[in-house]
């Protein structure tokens, strides 16, 4: 008989402190010796007092999405206390205040490094001589800031082995970003979900950018289990270089894999995303390059993680930006990230759960399903005489039920409020792990002559029982 006990359970490491991660920035940048990469860089000792800031409101109990996290911007944005591109020349053009999307990273507990050069890298994309994505990919930071400008010469960070997303733009505000042909704020990280989770921060109007927005109240979350998504087509494609198509042709495979309809349709580029998404597609998915217009964009490496020499870019429409980036996700195996867009959950039961007859409807108001969940154990299901097939629940029993948690825009809950027919109605109820979201309920009177469902924990049970036995009283 083994009488050793067990060896205790790891504790895990805490996350390294902002002082701590400003520390090993400068050694790191000690060990590289790439001036080039910047057009400012803070003095150390600046830099550690901003990070003690951040260490002593964390100990304070302040909620920090980004403490200890890294910050490096483009040299076209503002940073208060530090020279701008076309003001380096004159003290008295450095500005008083940061832009606003750089105050809402610091705000969340980000600490500026520094600016960097405004090629957002270089050309040969293995020698990353410069610019904010590079100083992801190198480990110097965690985060940075750049913007898309029209022009040549702009490569993307996805060649850099590092994730781009750039909102629709409009949703950040460009308030303290010098130049009139900014198209949009870009946050670069070495993960697909720090950088959204980045992006996402800065969203929202700030009432000095009159361009600026909130979020429509009928984004779309999701288009269902096979989303659309064109790609060059072949004519197209004997235009890019072979590590190009090899990308495309990777990330293509990817998204038939999780269930995604990919089209080679796609034919010559032109200066309009709009007009290269064909209608009835969700997306585009193209090599990487510089995405203008008003358009949703996330770009990723080809292999996560891998510099190269190639990436790929999924564009969405405007407001579309969930979409993007769930399709990126599938292509850098993470997990799903989720944007800034407010909405509420739904909680069904019956013929609206995936693979059910009315499961189009929901997909239809773009709701995008979130997880499995079970109620806590108050409640009962009957059968309503109702077509197609329909359970009603009830709050009247002791069972646990278990259904769909989905999620839509204020805007879509509305509309398929007002389009549920009776004896449906939308109310709260509680879940075992204590939320209390909407959900699809029964009016009490319908239950009166209805069949009880007693037995049966979830409607898909009850399904399966009927086409086994057919429809008759298990008791």
């Amino acid at each position: 008989m083994n009488t050793i006990p067990p060896d205790p359970e790891p504790i895990p490491s805490p996350p390294p402190s902002a002082h701590q991660r400003v520390l090993a920035a400068f050694e790191c940048l000690a060990e590289l010796d790439r001036p080039e990469l910047w057009t400012t860089l803070r003095a150390q000792e600046d830099v550690l007092v901003d990070a003690k800031a951040v260490d002593e409101r964390v100990r304070a109990g302040d909620e920090l999405p980004l403490a200890g996290s890294l910050l490096a911007v483009k040299d076209v944005v503002d940073v208060a206390g530090l020279p701008t591109a076309s003001a380096r020349s004159s003290t008295s053009s450095v500005p008083d205040v940061s832009a606003t999307a750089v105050a809402r990273l610091t705000a969340a507990g980000a600490v500026v490094l520094g600016k960097t050069s405004p090629g957002q890298l270089a050309l040969d994309p293995l020698d990353v001589a410069g610019g904010v994505a590079a100083a992801v990919s190198l480990g110097i930071v965690d985060l940075s800031l750049g913007t898309d400008l029209t022009g040549p010469g702009r490569v993307p960070a996805a060649l850099n082995g590092v994730a781009g997303v750039r909102p629709t733009p409009g949703l950040v505000p460009v308030t303290g970003v010098l130049g009139g042909e900014c198209q949009g704020v870009v946050v670069f990280a070495r993960r697909l979900v720090e950088a959204q989770r980045a992006a996402g921060l800065m969203t929202g109007p700030d009432g000095l950018d009159p361009d600026c927005r909130n979020w429509p109240a009928d984004v779309r979350f999701g288009v269902g289990e096979h989303p659309r998504v064109a790609m060059p087509d072949d004519g197209w494609l004997r235009s890019l270089t072979a590590s190009a198509r090899r990308a495309l042709g990777t990330a293509a495979a990817a998204l038939r894999s999780s269930g995604a309809v990919v089209e080679s349709n796609l034919e010559a580029m032109g200066e309009n995303e709009e007009r290269r998404i064909p209608e009835g597609c969700d997306a585009l998915l193209l090599p990487t390059a510089p995405v203008r217009s008003r358009f949703a964009a996330v770009r990723v490496p080809s292999r996560p993680g891998e510099q190269g020499p190639s990436g790929v870019t999924v564009v969405t429409r405007a407001f579309d930006d969930q979409i993007g980036l769930d399709l990126a996700a599938v292509l850098t195996g993470e997990p799903p990230s989720f944007c800034s867009a407010p909405g509420a959950d739904l909680v069904v039961f019956g013929a609206h759960l995936r693979g059910q007859p009315l499961n189009a409807r929901l997909t239809a108001l773009g709701a995008r399903f979130v997880r499995p969940v079970r109620t806590a154990e108050r409640y009962r299901m009957v059968l309503l005489p109702v077509e197609p097939p329909q359970p009603g629940v009830l709050s009247t029993g002791d069972t646990g039920l278990d259904g769909e948690l989905w999620r839509l825009s204020p805007g879509a809950l509305g509309r398929f409020a007002a389009e549920l027919p009776g004896p449906f109605v939308l109310g709260r109820i509680d879940l075992e792990d204590g939320f209390r979201p909407t959900a699809v309920l029964c009016e009490d009177a319908a239950a009166k002559d209805a069949e009880d469902l007693g037995r049966y924990e979830s409607w898909r049970g009850y399904l399966r029982f009927v086409s086994t036995a057919g429809p008759r009283d298990p008791g």
